[in-house]
């Protein structure tokens, strides 16, 4: 039960949840200055459910104290049973992100490229943007796993009963207790709770000042992307950079949501989304994933981009913007329709040159050649009307 107790000991902070905590008796603080995470989904299928491997790394420091804790954990909600737990190289969370920055200047070049033709607005356009019950066992704790540097120990809690039971567990060991409304939407909603800890190398007492924690991986099902932002209220407001690869472009009015509640950086008036790849992952990146995750008959990744210099702001009372959140962050799958419009875009496809001269110029061609058709007509029907008026005249 030290691992369960761990957990609670994190759950314990405040009525604020915490994702990182040091000791209960360590006078300092510890605060994130960075997430790095890569998110590959699978959407479901008939013969199984949505599937995602999520790559994240925190980057947390310590402050108001002049000595380090002598470990950290760390609190990560699943929406799901874990199924993977690893490590990986800091280059493949990199590849993930250079793979959208790719995807995202060759869109540009694209759209460069293209005919200097604009749909006109008085024409109409269907190219416009879319918008429990109590169980038995109340807290069930796993067997622990150890990966690289961390320690990990999956803790579920069964019904609203278990809030309860987490309380108790909390004062008979001397902690304070959690607030019931923040647990009880990951309690209803059937979470796991992972409680990751990270013990100094051996040889050394403490932790040092900044740690450079490799990437943990983790894979779970479920049928929408997921990023753990919620139980992240504490620990200040920290920059994200996160990179969502899937086999299904996302739902784009759920991804604007998202990129709204993250707070996202803007890379210019129109907003890229669903760009996708039809060329196998960088290796660098597939090395860290599973065979589950990356096979796929025919590539085509679909590549999102969320980046943020901060979502956890506080507000006048020093309230951060988290803690007024009612849920965690999903984005749903979406369908043809959420693909990058218009004959410009093609990816990093490798295509013959009269098909990137089609791309970049059939909207203008059409256009244009439809107009000069129309005119045309128009011309030849007034000059019919003057013949047939010149011949009327002449025969009166």
């Amino acid at each position: 039960m030290k691992h369960l107790a761990l957990l609670i000991a994190l759950l314990a902070a405040g009525p604020l949840a915490a994702c990182c905590m040091v000791p209960r008796g360590y006078p300092g603080d510890v605060d994130q200055a960075a997430q790095q995470v890569v998110i590959l989904h699978r959407a479901k299928t008939d013969a199984a459910p949505g599937y995602q491997e999520m790559l994240i790394r925190v980057q947390p420091f310590f402050q108001d104290a002049q000595g380090n804790p002598e470990y950290i954990a760390w609190v990560i909600t699943l929406p799901g049973k874990p199924l993977r737990y690893d490590v990986a190289d800091k280059a493949a969370l990199q590849a993930g992100a250079d793979l959208h920055e790719k995807l995202f200047q060759l869109a540009r070049r694209q759209w460069a490229d293209r005919s200097q033709f604009e749909w006109p607005s008085w024409l109409p356009s269907g190219m416009t943007e879319r918008g429990m019950e109590d169980a038995k066992s109340l807290v069930i704790e796993e067997a622990a796993v150890q990966v690289g540097p961390y320690t990990i120990t999956p803790v579920r809690a069964q019904g609203t009963a278990a809030l309860d039971e987490l309380n108790a567990y909390l004062q008979e060991r001397g902690f304070p207790q959690e607030d019931r409304d923040h647990l009880a939407y990951f309690v209803e909603n059937d979470f796991t709770f992972l409680c990751v800890r990270i013990t100094p190398p051996q040889g050394q007492a403490t932790l040092g000042g900044r740690l450079d924690l490799p990437p943990l991986v983790l894979g779970f099902e479920t049928d929408a992307p997921y990023y753990p932002a919620r139980f992240s209220s504490r620990q200040g407001n920290f920059a994200l950079d996160l990179t969502l690869i899937s086999d299904k472009p996302l739902d784009t009015a759920s991804f604007g949501a998202a990129r709204e509640r993250l707070k996202a950086v803007s890379r210019g008036y129109v907003q890229l989304v669903n760009l996708y790849s039809m060329q196998p992952l960088p290796d660098e990146l597939a090395g860290a994933l599973s065979e589950r995750a990356t096979t796929i008959e025919k590539a085509r990744w679909y590549v999102n981009r969320i980046q943020s210099e901060g979502f956890n702001p506080g507000d006048e009372a020093g309230v951060p913007a988290i803690a007024g959140w009612k849920d965690d962050v999903f984005i749903k799958v979406g369908d043809r329709q959420d693909e990058l419009p218009g004959f410009w875009y093609y990816g990093d496809q490798d295509i013959p040159f009269l098909e990137r001269m089609f791309r970049e110029h059939a909207m203008a061609v059409f256009f244009l050649g439809g107009f000069a058709f129309f005119f045309s007509l128009f011309i030849k029907t007034r000059l019919n009307r003057r013949k047939l008026q010149a011949k009327a005249n002449a025969n009166q």
